[in-house]
């Protein structure tokens, strides 16, 4: 399958590509973390011969969240597609607020200030202010993954079925020597 796997390892770039360009133009990437950590594996099962491509963010596992979005513990307005939701039990518990009180660090954002008192409020106020909205409402998606995936695969999908041919071709010209004719539709 080396036609086959030269494709999906261009197509797999692509779709890395456009998913960095995705995260930059949607300004959802405010250390650059999130893009460079992404990354595509491909692995072909030697006994079954099934392919698998796989896309992660080792350095960044809330890669999920910010393609597919949160829904709110009180509304679904912001995500109403998304599989997640905020209030299920399922996340890590203190990730909301220890997540966003790194990204309060790293943006950096200018410090809030009370109406009430007039003074600055503290990183860890402005953490639990934020952190408490997301909660309630949610996170809106951005698609930056399973959209480059769509439009790269459009793009790849006629050189991933004739990689597949030619390497089908190779396959039964080496293994049967008489002349064969296969179809094959995708």
């Amino acid at each position: 399958m080396t036609k086959f796997t030269s494709a999906f390892t261009k197509f797999s770039k692509d779709v890395i590509k456009r998913a960095r360009i995705s995260l930059s133009k949607s300004k959802k990437n405010s250390t650059g973390n999130l893009s460079q950590s992404l990354i595509s594996t491909l692995d072909i099962d030697k006994r079954t011969g099934e392919i698998t491509l796989d896309f992660n963010a080792p350095d960044a596992p809330y890669y999920q969240f910010v393609d597919q979005g949160v829904q709110g513990a009180l509304s679904k307005k912001k995500a109403p597609k998304s599989p997640f939701k905020f209030g299920s039990g399922t996340g890590k518990k203190g990730g909301l607020r220890n997540g966003i009180r790194d990204w309060i660090g790293n943006k950096p954002i200018k410090q809030w200030k009370d109406k009430k008192t007039g003074r600055f409020l503290s990183y860890d106020q402005m953490t639990n202010l934020i952190s408490r909205s997301i909660y309630q409402h949610g996170i809106e998606p951005t698609y930056f993954l399973s959209g480059s995936l769509e439009r790269a695969f459009n793009k790849h999908k006629s050189r991933l079925e004739d990689a597949i041919v030619d390497d089908y071709a190779v396959f039964f010209g080496e293994q049967f020597k008489d002349k064969i004719e296969i179809e094959i539709e995708i």
